[in-house]
């Protein structure tokens, strides 16, 4: 029964009845009981239940903020770490390395400032820039743009000066160029103990103060001076929870890591610890110091350490949602306390509607049932619903933690096939490159003893001659697997290609039966200079003419071409057949170690894998595709040498 109806029964007269208000108003037990109920009993009540209210509500909110700082905290570790690498490789690149080998020319800043920003692009990071030991931008990704690096001067960043000890420097700064505010990244430049300059990547965080201004969260991020360096709310950044010293202010402002940001504390009233995380202040809004501003709020402040770093993460929380909270239970609460008086009184006035009795009580006892029935099924529709969160819950836990064992055993599963592969590789990598002249060397001895058995002895020196070329190729190869051994990267120096295909077509021919095989050397005179080195880049023209050779076994009238183009800075070798072709569905793992088409026992599957390394190593690409007419490319992407 609702309180209108209540009240419709209580107004009614009746004969029998006395008038409901004037009859119990008049007894003094009924008016003593009202005032003690309204004056002290159903206050000190409500004041209970809204103290109930909001702890409990504050210690639910605390649950929550952890859950979404930790993901915040996750994302912002995530979006830091996942450029570590970039610095570290940047710092081993030959093209930012050859800016300091001696003064670099115009064409070589260029070609490191269209470099960069081809990395920049590909990395989505806001600027990539090489500085020289004395802190001068030498290239830059943004070399072409108003806000330009080049020719700055940034040593005074203690990022530089990290990176110029050897180390890996971070740093959170406003640009003092760019005036946008970013994650600094830097390596040194160089081969062991002597450091030929600095690369540094800057990191915009910007993504992530876009993603937190959509949710409609206050989260903020201060670093070790407390600065404000990362926030939902623009007119939060650069700004400070707790006032800073006139000397901690001076060296702020001095080491123009915020640049010209004022760095003003953001006012605080009154300040109320709840426990270790979290507080409660009392902040003026808005926050520029207005004169005679009174416009003040209650935050909750919960605070997180970002684990990794010196930086902290501040989730902020209205008190006035609270309030809400609190608001709504008390107002159930007064309406309580009323339903109840108004029992009360209904039961009181009973005595006085003797006649009305039964018809009343008739009512009253089917709205009871009513209520009684519908809250049970609330209850239970309530109990269902929990129980079926509960039970996803559990679920989902047991999920995430089978998530992350698994991640863990593919974790260890892939460290130890990396170990595998790279044993296997440098194994097989050895017989490889070793079988090859040792192939020649047999097939030139043979040819001597026929030659000598024959009287021409020119042949013989001659061939002589080419069995002394492979033992001294076989020392280089030995001396390029002592160096693999070492980790130390190999030298490229400006080779003919010309001169490189004459050679493997030699040994080629000493070794292999090119009877009926047709090679179109499309080259011509004109001598093209690359990148490389001699002995290795043979090694995979002689394995590419090799597998040519072993495609066009059952071809009729089989043929070879070898033809080279050149573009603005690289060279590219192409090697054709006319025999089968390649299965399109073994075009993906074609330079996979150990994956071979050949019959068991005709390969090892590492002749692409190794050939693909190797030119890797040159800065060039191996790639492969089938020609429209037939056949089978291969395409060698070298870099042109200078001058070439």
């Amino acid at each position: 029964m609702t309180m209108a109806q209540d009240s419709f029964h209580l107004s009614q007269p009746h004969t029998a009845a006395p008038d409901f208000e004037q009859d119990l108003m008049q007894k003094k037990t009924v008016r003593v009981s009202l005032i003690l109920l309204l004056s002290i009993v159903m206050p000190l009540s409500l004041w209970a239940l809204a103290s109930w209210t909001h702890r409990t509500a504050l210690d639910d909110l605390r649950q929550q903020l952890d859950s979404r700082m930790n993901l915040y905290s996750s994302n912002i570790v995530s979006e830091l770490e996942k450029y570590e690498y970039l610095p570290t490789i940047l710092g081993r690149d030959p093209i930012l390395q050859a800016l300091f080998f001696h003064d670099p020319t115009p064409r070589q800043i260029e070609r490191a400032n269209r470099h960069l920003n081809l990395i920049r692009q590909t990395a989505e990071v806001s600027v990539v820039y090489v500085m020289s030991p004395s802190g001068v931008t030498l290239a830059s990704s943004n070399w072409d743009q108003e806000d330009s690096f080049v020719g700055k001067n940034f040593k005074f960043r203690p990022y530089f000066k990290n990176a110029m000890q050897g180390k890996v420097g971070h740093y959170f700064a406003l640009g003092t160029t760019s005036k946008i505010p970013g994650y600094f990244l830097s390596y040194p430049i160089g081969n062991g103990d002597q450091i030929d300059g600095v690369v540094v990547v800057k990191v915009s965080v910007a993504r992530l103060e876009e993603a937190w201004a959509r949710s409609k969260e206050e989260v903020v991020v201060t670093d070790n001076n407390g600065v404000i360096i990362i926030s939902s709310n623009k007119s939060w950044k650069f700004r400070t929870f707790e006032p800073m010293t006139k000397a901690e202010r001076t060296a702020l402002i001095q080491s123009r890591q915020y640049f010209d940001a004022p760095l003003s504390p953001i006012e605080q009233g009154r300040e109320n610890i709840i426990d270790d995380h979290t507080k409660r202040v009392s902040i003026r809004q808005p926050l520029d110091r207005v004169k005679n501003a009174s416009n003040w709020g209650d935050i909750y402040v919960r605070t997180k350490n970002i684990l990794g770093t010196e930086w902290k993460i501040h989730y902020l929380f209205r008190e006035s949602n609270l309030r809400e909270d609190t608001l709504d239970s008390v107002i159930l609460g007064a309406f309580a306390w009323l339903i109840a008086i108004l029992s009360l009184l209904y039961i009181l006035q009973r005595r006085n509607m003797i006649q009305n009795k039964l018809l009343f009580q008739e009512q009253h006892q089917k709205t009871l049932e009513e209520a009684a029935i519908e809250l049970e099924r609330r209850v239970e529709r309530r109990t269902k619903a929990l129980s079926e969160a509960n039970a996803r819950l559990e679920e989902e836990i047991k999920e995430r933690l089978k998530a992350e064992n698994d991640l863990h055993m593919a974790q260890d599963e892939l460290v130890q096939a990396g170990k595998l592969a790279a044993l296997g590789q440098m194994a097989a990598g050895i017989t490889h490159e070793m079988n090859q002249p040792l192939t020649a060397i047999r097939s030139y001895a043979d040819n001597a003893r026929i030659f000598m058995e024959r009287a021409r002895y020119n042949d013989v020196q001659s061939n002589l001659e080419e069995i002394s070329n492979l033992c001294a190729r076989l020392g280089k190869i030995s001396g390029q697997l002592k160096v693999f051994s070492r980790k130390t990267p190999s030298e490229k120096q400006p080779i003919s290609l010309n001169k490189v295909v004459e050679e493997t077509l030699k040994l080629i021919d000493s070794s292999s039966n090119l009877t009926g095989v047709t090679i179109h050397n499309q080259l011509g005179d004109y001598s093209i200079m690359v990148l490389g080195e001699t002995i290795r880049l043979e090694q995979v023209l002689l394995n590419l003419l090799r597998n040519a050779l072993d495609a066009l076994s059952e071809t009729e009238k089989p043929q070879i071409w070898i033809s080279a183009t050149m573009s603005r800075s690289r060279v590219t070798l192409t090697i054709r057949d006319n025999g089968p072709g390649c299965e399109e569905k073994d075009m993906a793992r074609i330079f996979d170690p150990f994956f071979t088409t050949k019959e068991v026992g005709k390969g090892l599957g590492l002749g692409l894998s190794i050939s693909s390394r190797i030119i890797q190593d040159f800065g060039g690409v191996l790639k492969a595709h089938n020609h429209p007419d037939g056949g089978a490319v291969f395409s060698v992407e070298l870099l042109q040498a200078p001058h070439g």
